[in-house]
């Protein structure tokens, strides 16, 4: 049988593995195959995309080194990790700032325990995260969304990379501003619980091409 979700077909029965059954909750991510690919429960569909791209995971990592000094010692980035969403769905962003005891959450973060969450977009993904993944990150309140853009969009064409930052108001909408390569800016990210806000002083620029 094959079968295709997201950008990848995928294949079960004889010299595959079985796909599983609907409904799919976040807990069915945790019974495919750690084949490189990226599964995710999005409203309750299972999505899975290619592997990222080395320019996509260069920005995660180089956005990931960038914020980790700058956490208190209950926070930490962390990477490609599922979280738990209150209706079940699954959402693996690129990175999160999260104060869980990971030993506690082996099966994903809850997401009350998710401050951030970073997104790097890739053409294969880019509408997920520019509209449904926010939209859910929203309905799961958590309270600050990095949209790291390493192309020109429909709403800016302006110098690139830009990370739009979004910050949930208390009507539950997103304040969002753009902050584009070319000068250094300071960056809000909410690192725990009560929503303690730092603020991450770079140049966007810095995500891409050669070590400055």
């Amino acid at each position: 049988m094959r079968e295709v979700t997201g950008m990848v077909t995928l294949e079960s029965g004889r010299g595959g593995f079985s796909l599983p059954r609907p409904p799919f909750t976040v807990d069915t991510l945790f019974t495919l195959p750690d084949d490189g690919l990226r599964y995710e429960v999005l409203e309750g569909v299972l999505t899975v995309t290619p592997p990222a791209t080395p320019e996509h995971n260069r920005a995660a990592d180089r956005l990931g080194r960038l914020i980790d000094p700058l956490l208190t010692h209950d926070a930490e980035v962390i990477t490609a990790s599922a979280v738990r969403m209150p209706d079940g769905d699954g959402l693996v962003p690129d990175l999160m700032v999260t104060t869980a005891d990971l030993e506690e959450f082996p099966r994903g973060v809850p997401a009350e325990l998710v401050h951030s969450v970073i997104e790097v977009v890739s053409p294969s993904n880019s509408s997920d995260d520019r509209v449904k993944k926010s939209r859910l990150y929203a309905k799961a309140r958590i309270p600050c969304y990095w949209r790291l853009e390493l192309r020109a969009w429909k709403e800016h064409f302006g110098p690139v990379p830009a990370v739009v930052v979004s910050l949930l108001g208390d009507d539950g909408e997103w304040e969002s501003n753009i902050y584009e390569a070319g000068r250094s800016h300071k960056l809000p990210l909410v690192i725990d619980i009560n929503r303690t806000m730092i603020h991450v002083e770079m140049d966007p620029a810095v995500l891409m091409g050669p070590r400055r």
